[in-house]
């Protein structure tokens, strides 16, 4: 008797006990909540489609915020102003743990995605009082390579959001990075600020900045992208109060002269020393 010993595909052992083949192992799958959208951690576009990718992706665009309801029933707030916020503007890239949440789109979609999420919040909570930080960042280093020429950057129009009628307070500050002059884009957002009707003084280490809740997030988006146009890479952060039973009650214009700031500095003075120490 001849044996042949030619090789042969191995054969698969089946389960003894449900005569199954086992399952192949696949690639994961790539989840996406229906809340928060697609997964901003996706693998960047193809080198040859870089010249298609928006402005805000070749930038690296992106925020992070924390939402604080003054509520028991802070899961609930916080869940439903996170689904308000995808409901508005599904093209935001959503990512939340356990310390914050991961925006990653356009200026203006990101904005419209704050605004939409702490007005929603405002409403659901019973005291009305709910607080955010908000920090932004555009450019290197870490999202994208700091070799772009200061003729790439980008030009961002100012963003569009209607008015909420929820009157808001905040404490902001703005650090042009990897740049000699810092004061000059500085001194530079706060006027704009001042233009704006937001801007109601300085602050020990921050600018303070009140108004309607889309004036103020408009500000700081605003100024974030205008000093994006000559710097390379521009971070901010504010914390936004919105319905506090602490609120000043007097008008931001009736405020002491120089208040906040040592006798014989300007405002803006004040505002730029202190902004510049942050850095």
């Amino acid at each position: 008797m001849t044996i042949d010993h030619a090789q042969r595909e191995p054969t698969t052992q089946r389960d003894p006990i449900t005569q199954r083949e086992p399952i192949t192992q696949r690639e994961p799958i790539t989840q996406r909540d229906p809340i928060t959208g697609p997964d901003p951690s996706s693998e960047p576009a193809p080198a040859a489609a870089q010249e298609a990718t928006a402005d805000h992706t070749r930038m690296g665009v992106g925020a992070r915020f924390t939402l604080h309801p003054a509520t028991d029933a802070f899961v609930d707030v916080i869940v439903g102003a996170l689904a308000a916020g995808h409901a508005a503007v599904p093209a935001v890239a959503v990512r939340t743990d356990d310390v914050s949440t991961l925006l990653r789109g356009s200026e203006q979609d990101i904005a419209e995605y704050l605004t939409t999420v702490v007005a929603h919040a405002a409403a659901a909570t019973p005291t009305g009082h709910v607080v955010a930080t908000v920090a932004l960042s555009r450019g290197c280093p870490g999202e994208v390579g700091c070799t772009l020429p200061t003729g790439e950057l980008a030009h961002v129009a100012p963003v569009d959001l209607p008015p909420t009628g929820l009157a808001a307070a905040a404490h902001w500050a703005l650090y042009p990075l990897g740049t000699v002059d810092a004061m000059g884009p500085i001194e530079e957002a706060i006027g704009r600020a001042r233009a704006a009707g937001t801007w109601a003084g300085a602050e020990n280490f921050a600018t303070r900045l009140e108004g309607d809740l889309a004036a103020v997030l408009a500000t700081l988006v605003d100024t974030w992208t205008t000093v994006g146009r000559s710097v390379a890479h521009v971070a901010a952060h504010a914390t936004v109060s919105v319905g506090s039973p602490s609120a000043r009650r007097e008008p931001s214009t009736q405020r002491e002269p120089g208040a906040g700031q040592p006798p014989g500095r300007s405002a803006e003075a004040g505002d730029a020393t202190r902004a510049e120490g942050e850095r």
